[in-house]
């Protein structure tokens, strides 16, 4: 098992070494269940341990069960921060965390298998713009500025536009210097910080709202 990020992590977020012999220790081992994250999630905070251990001076331990492990951040909680979420980080995770009981080393493990998923499909739409220009230059700044604008509702609206193609072609009617820009997008549910308000401490309420946003968001 590869060491995942930090070997040893504390509360205080420096790196140091552990004050007792691992073999004395009294630990524990726990199946702390799987956990769905999406791969468009921005942020994800995965605490070492599902309920919150009231326990002094912890130390915290991560490992990844994989021949090539990655390097995430843990927090000075213990948490491990996923950032833009892939499929290759999916896998079996675990964290240890040392502490003392009664003035005896304990410490406990909760393994994770950590899943990616992906919702398929999105939205094909075509916008139809009105025009007496069609000139390639004049095409082209129209459609810089449209974006623009996407860039704008993006935010505002959780979503993402992406540019599949545009035209330009002569209108249907009679009149000569009529033409029509015809811009083909493709748009996502999953924009742009789309799961900000999702940052629980709580895995279940955070899974939870991970899959209520998935929902209302498609």
């Amino acid at each position: 098992m590869g060491i995942l990020a930090s070997v040893l992590c504390s509360c205080s977020g420096q790196l140091g070494s552990l004050p007792w012999d691992l073999s004395d220790v009294s630990s524990r081992e726990h199946q702390g269940g799987l956990v769905f994250i999406h791969l468009e999630s921005s942020s994800y905070s995965l605490p070492c341990s599902p309920a919150k251990m009231e326990v002094a001076d912890p130390d915290y331990q991560w490992e990844q069960d994989r021949a090539d492990p990655k390097l995430f951040p843990v927090t000075k909680e213990g948490h491990l921060l996923f950032q833009h979420f892939q499929a290759g980080d999916s896998g079996r995770y675990s964290c240890t965390i040392f502490y003392m009981e009664h003035g005896i080393p304990a410490s406990q493990t909760f393994h994770y298998s950590i899943l990616g998923y992906h919702v398929l499909g999105g939205l094909d739409t075509v916008l139809l713009f009105q025009t007496t220009v069609c000139e390639d230059e004049w095409t082209k700044r129209f459609l810089q500025d449209l974006q623009r604008k996407l860039r704008h509702m993006e935010i505002k609206q959780h979503c993402k536009f992406q540019l599949a193609s545009a035209s330009c072609f002569p209108s249907l009617s009679n009149h000569l210097d009529e033409f029509i820009v015809q811009v083909e997008l493709e748009v996502s549910p999953f924009g742009p910080h789309w799961d900000e308000h999702c940052n629980s401490q709580d895995m279940e309420r955070l899974t939870d709202c991970y899959h209520k946003t998935v929902q209302h968001n498609l």
